[in-house]
Formats: C-alpha cells, structure tokens, sequence
C-alpha cells in the first residue's frame, strides 16, 4: 500500500502548525502524492460557547472567521492556480459540530470542497468537554452521541481521529482500556460513519506520541488496535489514511509510513483517493431521502 492524497493537512494559521499551504503542496509533489487536501482547523464563532469555555478549547489562538475569508482561501487559491495543473489540491476544514448553529456549516460548504469533523471538545452534562481532559464511561458515551449526531448532519465527509475518545479513558493504575463502554461507544460512531457514508480515518498524528501501556500491550494513543478491529468486522465501513500533518516534512515520512504499515495489518480496504463530488451527491442524496422529523 502507498499513500497516494492526504486531506488532513495544517497551516499556520491553527497555531500550532508551520507554514501556508505552498510548502505542504511542494513536499506533496516531491513524495508523489496525486492529490493534497487542506483541513486545517475551521473558525467556531465566539457565541457557540461561554467566554470561559472558548478559552478553555483555546480558540483565541485558532483561526477566526476573518482569518478563514482573507487569508486561509485566498492562500490555497494561489496554491491552486500555480500547482494546481500538477497536483489536485482540494479545500477543506477540520471542525468541531456545535448543535444549532447549522447555517455556519452550510454557508462554509459553500466555499470549501468537504468538511472533516474532528472532535476535540463535545457537549456534555458538565458543559464544552475537551476529549484532552480525563474520560471515563459517561464523557465517552456523551463522546459518541455528540459525534453520531454531527454526523447525521450530513455536513462531513471524513470524521478524523475517531479514536480520539481513548487517549485519555484509563484504568486507576494508568493504563489505557478498551471495555465495554468504550466497545459501545466504538460501535456507535461506526456505525453513524457507515449510514452517512462517512469515512473514518486512521490518524497519522498520534503515532508520533510513541506508544503506551494499554489492556492489551503497547499501543498508540490513537490509532487503537482495539478500535480498528470492531470496524474490521464491518466490510461496509470506509476508511482513509489522514497524515495530520503540522509541518512539511513530516507529510509522508516515516512516521506516516509506520501508519501505511499499521492499516495493512487490517483486512479492510483503505481507499486511496476521495471523490468529493460524489460524496457531495450522496450526502445530499441520503438527507433528502430523511422523513422530516428525522432530518436536521
């Protein structure tokens, strides 16, 4: 297997990222990728959010509405009209879904080729919950509602990390579990990415933590062996290869090639390339077909 198209890829402008698009684009040709598509972290609106729980997700430092008009877009444009004639370069967003604010994903997908819903934070019992902060049954559980239910949105065309929930779900002693909370709460975000035709990606980011004492060995943060079994059991599930990258060189390095080397321990198919067109065809297709008390 090789990798072929990233489309989870950062910028400067998250703030915790290196560079705009064109040295991403580059690296991207130089390691013979057909296709690069940009996700970097989409802008939430203050008013989503207390002032205390914006500043506890650390929006302050991401980027803003005005940012994502005047500087994300017309950034990739120029990166589309000097290498778009050798590399398909695609326009997207990784963003949080914060119920009843729907108008602002419809008017992003407006501009973009797809949205990547990335789960850091989640409405819960205690308030804005960030996925960084410990887990246990109830926040993972609160964790995979609030993700099936961005999903049946049908805004999000990959739902990144879907792990994530596990990075921080451990035993008394330290130790990263896997049990049957964490088993339903699995079963329910695959099974939401299966019937909106979302794919789930296997994250490039967390390997570069290194690997850590779980219930069954060493393991990565995320990608969670554990994790990818259950969606190997489900030959309708889609999957792809997110690299998460942060910086140039690190788009297809050798990290990202120990992550190649982990999806083909599965005996699923990894799809190579994303044809968003379609994929747009098919969501609106599915949310059409919705009763209406079902819907949005």
């Amino acid at each position: 297997m090789r990798l072929l198209a990233n489309y989870h890829t950062h910028t400067a402008l998250c703030g915790h990222a290196e560079g705009m698009s064109e040295p991403y684009v580059l690296e991207a040709i130089r390691k013979g990728l057909q296709e690069i598509g940009f996700s970097d972290h989409g802008p939430i609106p203050r008013f989503f959010m207390t002032a205390a729980e914006y500043h506890e997700n650390w929006l302050e430092r991401q980027m803003d509405e005005r940012a994502f008009e005047t500087v994300y877009l017309p950034d990739l444009d120029r990166s589309i009209r000097r290498f778009g004639q050798v590399i398909h370069i695609r326009k997207g967003l990784e963003i949080e879904y914060l119920p009843g604010h729907d108008e602002h994903y419809q008017r992003l997908l407006t501009q973009l080729d797809y949205l990547s819903l990335g789960v850091h934070y989640f409405p819960s019992a205690r308030g804005i919950y960030n996925t960084y902060w410990p887990m246990d049954a109830d926040r993972i559980t609160e964790y995979a509602k609030a993700t099936a239910q961005a999903l049946d949105t049908g805004y999000f065309t990959i739902l990144n990390h879907p792990d994530l929930f596990l990075m921080n779900y451990q035993s008394p002693a330290g130790i990263l579990i896997f049990d049957p909370a964490a088993r339903a709460a699995t079963v329910q975000i695959i099974e939401a990415a299966i019937r909106n035709g979302v794919y789930l990606e296997i994250n490039g980011g967390g390997p570069r933590r290194g690997r850590f004492a779980t219930d069954n060995g060493l393991d990565y943060l995320y990608p969670r062996t554990a994790f990818w079994r259950i969606v190997e059991s489900y030959p309708e599930a889609k999957v792809i290869i997110g690299c998460d990258t942060h910086n140039p060189p690190e788009l297809y390095d050798r990290i990202i090639e120990d992550v190649v080397a982990f999806a083909s321990r599965f005996s699923f198919h990894v799809s190579p390339l994303i044809d968003f067109v379609s994929e747009r065809r098919a969501a609106h297709e599915r949310q059409s077909s919705l009763p209406p008390e079902t819907g949005r």
